[in-house]
């Protein structure tokens, strides 16, 4: 049976477990607050030139032929850089393992960099970007992206990720980067300035890094929100536990000082028979 003393030790122990929650819990409420604003607002940004890639494909994609067309498609996996996110990248890394084919492994996030190092996976080459990810880190995976595509390495790229559906959802998925099919002309064509050609070359990285930065960002504000809810969840449950802790305690402590008085009072008792 538990002592006194002994739930004290434990209390304290709870205590400093929800002080260490709490804390992350609102370091993750900072992260995933500024990182829903930064999707919010590229999110906008990536969509207008998604449309101009859905009218333009077979135009913009040009512009990426790759040197070999046999060669093994790319895997971008890009998982969060901690733990204590539940089970963010337990889910999103068996995913990969269940979808995963013959071809090159490029991982992003320091989960994943240990995951295929644990499993003795080969990996191409590995990014780790901040927890609030900058166009310049993941520009510089492009641009690894790109140049293995035009030394014939690879012949595709596929981004797995978690889709961000709201804060209690992220669904691993698995998508193309560089969709090679023919896209749909646009009914009104629009007015290019000086030309489409020019327009189109300009614009070609810009969308591709479009596509790729914003699921960069959604993996971030996943990982962030799954965070947030673990920690919420864990503050919670150690606070719930600590105050049953203080309950029993102080009934313990009750019961002691209550035995202690009829101890007592038997003493007493007994001296005034005799």
């Amino acid at each position: 049976m538990a002592t006194v003393q002994s739930l004290k030790k434990k209390l304290q122990t709870i205590r400093s477990t929800a002080k260490v929650t709490r804390a992350m819990k609102t370091a993750s409420t900072v992260k995933y607050s500024k990182l829903s604003g930064v999707y919010a607002e590229y999110g906008k940004y990536a969509d207008g030139y998604l449309k101009l890639y859905e009218a333009y494909r077979s135009e913009i994609n040009s512009d990426f032929t790759c040197a070999d067309p046999g060669a093994p498609c790319a895997y971008v996996v890009i998982a969060s850089n901690k733990g204590m996110c539940g089970a963010f990248n337990t889910e999103l890394l068996s995913f990969f393992t269940h979808i995963y084919e013959k071809g090159v492994i490029i991982s992003c996030g320091k989960k994943a960099e240990e995951y295929f190092g644990k499993k003795c996976i080969p990996v191409e080459k590995s990014f780790v970007f901040d927890d609030i990810p900058s166009y310049e880190q993941v520009k510089e995976l492009f641009i690894y992206l790109r140049s293995l595509m035009a030394e014939g390495k690879i012949s595709s790229v596929k981004t797995v990720y978690p889709e961000y559906t709201n804060m209690m959802k992220q669904t691993p998925v698995c998508t193309e980067l560089f969709n090679f099919e023919n896209g749909k002309a646009e009914t009104e064509a629009p007015l290019f300035v000086p030309d489409k050609e020019t327009v189109i070359k300009h614009t070609a990285e810009k969308i591709f890094m479009s596509v790729l930065y914003k699921r960069v960002l959604e993996a971030a504000l996943g990982a962030q929100a799954a965070t947030l809810t673990a920690m919420r969840s864990a503050y919670d449950t150690a606070c719930e536990y600590s105050a049953k802790l203080e309950t029993e305690m102080n009934r313990k402590r009750q019961s002691q000082v209550t035995a202690d008085v009829i101890e007592i009072s038997s003493e007493f008792s007994m001296k005034g028979d005799i």
